[in-house]
């Protein structure tokens, strides 16, 4: 192996998927601890992949030389992980012991075979890792998304979650619920067999994710964008098959009968090392450097042709007719808006939801007003849909992402952290709420401002992100504290064992981190990372 390919194996494919793998290991274990759980743990782990993965890829420069360096990562993971954690599966894992239960409570069981466990860890594994696939996947199109491109892909997902989730669970029971012709009768009678109950909401949860995941992957394949779909299927078919080897950890307490061990942490753990795992051998085989006849190529396809509503639009005034891209653009997003405010409401109240939404909606109407002071050429970035074509609106999405991504991640820690040391967690996640929700709202209106009164000048070529490595570590270090501050208390030994196993895995991802910064900084662009 020559040195260039030893360097390219290194800095794509072990250190990515080292770092992602450690950072899995962390934030997936805290996943499943006081303070989080479902979407809000998820969230967690989702805006610390998102920055590690934007930070490694991008160029502390303008022109950025790989395809998925955008800061909009960061929203989308954050976004697309939350969305993922919305569900139940604490029905399955049982399926390894030859056991559904009907009301675990009374030790009440029929007999199904260990083959299920495997097909339905491996279901619930794909959308959970995909559905953040598919949105990073947007991040990075090879092909000029138009206005109504993007509501037909955002369509195209909710649309197949609605067929497969829904309308065909409801109708085809006996293929989506195991042992339906056996447990039939007990399923019309869910108030005495309260497991199934929990069952029928899990399958048709899982199915409905994963028609989302489907439905995103079907709108790329469609539009013939190749990376996206190996991006998509790589990281849900390796996680799948990472969830269903792992099996919730159901043999160890088999393998170690006597040992007095927090296994179903080691479990989270496990799924999040997978899960990075998958994200790290998707960096490798879609977001290596791209020639220069590579980026030539891409930014011709990326130009494209005026689009269809741009078109129909010639008969428009001409003023109109210059400001068409800009407001096609300006519905879509606030239609993304609303989408996302809505999905909101399972982590926070509808009032903070509402208020987040509104905030984005009026960054939207606002840069519309300032666009349509600028030139003909500067509005053309926004026809193009490549989210890293413009400066302001890339910052738009790292920031908010960041500041939603750590801002719920800090009032669940503190949650956490009360419920196991002050307890009543309820009573201390309202006054939490009361404070860090308005200081999260306060950032968003600061950020709003600092980009329509101070945005990057016209032909702006710097670099967009010039405190990156601040970034980085501050979503390091502010995640590992919420790490240590709920993992307790420290009178059990197996609470000390995981604190010392994420200072760790903390060391690892610190110097991975140091030495990508290093490369950026102090090697040529023909050496560099």
């Amino acid at each position: 192996m020559s040195n260039n390919s030893g360097r390219d194996l290194t800095h794509n494919l072990i250190l990515p998927t080292l770092l992602f793998a450690v950072l899995g290991g962390m934030t997936w274990a805290v996943r499943g601890c006081s303070g989080f759980g479902a979407s809000a743990g998820c969230i967690f782990a989702g805006v610390t992949w998102g920055t590690a993965w934007w930070f490694i890829a991008r160029d502390p420069c303008g022109k950025q030389s790989r395809r998925y360096a955008s800061g909009w990562i960061i929203l989308a993971l954050t976004v697309g992980f939350g969305i993922a954690g919305d569900r139940g599966w604490m029905q399955w894992p049982h399926f390894f012991n030859n056991r559904l239960y009907t009301d675990f409570g009374k030790e009440e069981f029929v007999p199904i075979s260990r083959a299920y466990g495997f097909l339905w860890l491996f279901l619930a594994g794909v959308p959970w890792a995909g559905i953040g696939a598919c949105l990073l996947a947007w991040c990075g199109s090879g092909r000029r998304t138009s206005p109504w491109q993007w509501l037909l892909r955002v369509a195209c997902g909710f649309g197949m979650a609605y067929f497969l989730g829904v309308f065909l669970y409801n109708r085809l029971p006996e293929v989506f619920l195991p042992l339906y012709s056996t447990i039939k009768e007990r399923c019309h009678d869910l108030q005495a067999n309260p497991n199934l109950r929990k069952l029928v909401r899990d399958n048709g949860e899982g199915m409905w994710q994963m028609g989302l995941y489907l439905g995103f992957l079907v709108f790329e394949i469609a539009r013939r964008d190749w990376k996206n779909v190996k991006l998509i299927l790589t990281v849900g078919v390796v996680n799948g098959l990472g969830w269903a080897l792992c099996q919730n950890w159901m043999w160890a307490a088999r393998l170690w009968p006597t040992a007095n061990f927090n296994f179903w942490r080691s479990w989270e753990t496990s799924g999040g090392i997978s899960i990075g795992i998958a994200y790290g051998i998707a960096y490798y085989l879609v977001n290596r450097r791209l020639s220069d006849k590579e980026i030539a190529t891409q930014e011709s396809r990326m130009a494209g042709q005026p689009s269809a509503e741009v078109r129909r639009g010639s008969l428009a005034p001409a003023g109109l007719r210059a400001l068409l891209p800009s407001l096609y653009w300006l519905g879509a997003y606030l239609v993304l808006v609303v989408l996302l405010g809505w999905l909101a409401t399972e982590i926070m109240t509808a009032w903070y939801a509402c208020c987040f939404a509104l905030v984005g909606a009026a960054f939207g109407i606002s840069y519309y007003v300032t666009i349509r002071r600028t030139s003909q050429e500067e509005r053309a970035h926004l026809e193009t849909g490549w989210p890293a074509g413009n400066p302001n609106l890339e910052r738009w999405g790292a920031y908010t992402g960041l500041v939603l991504g750590l801002g719920l991640s800090v009032k669940n820690g503190l949650k956490g952290w009360a419920n196991i040391y002050l307890g009543n967690e309820a009573y201390w996640e309202r006054i939490f709420w009361n404070v860090i929700g308005p200081l999260m709202l306060v950032c968003l209106v600061a950020l709003v401002a600092r980009l329509l009164f101070r945005p990057a000048p016209r032909g702006f070529q710097g670099d967009v992100f010039p405190h990156a490595y601040r970034l980085i570590w501050l979503v390091l270090i502010t995640q590992n504290l919420i790490a240590q501050l709920i993992t307790g208390p420290h009178t059990s030994w197996s609470e000390v064992a995981f604190s010392i196993y994420y200072v760790l895995l903390f060391f690892v991802s610190a110097v991975i981190i140091y030495h990508y910064q290093f490369v950026k900084v102090h090697c040529s662009p023909q050496e560099s990372v």
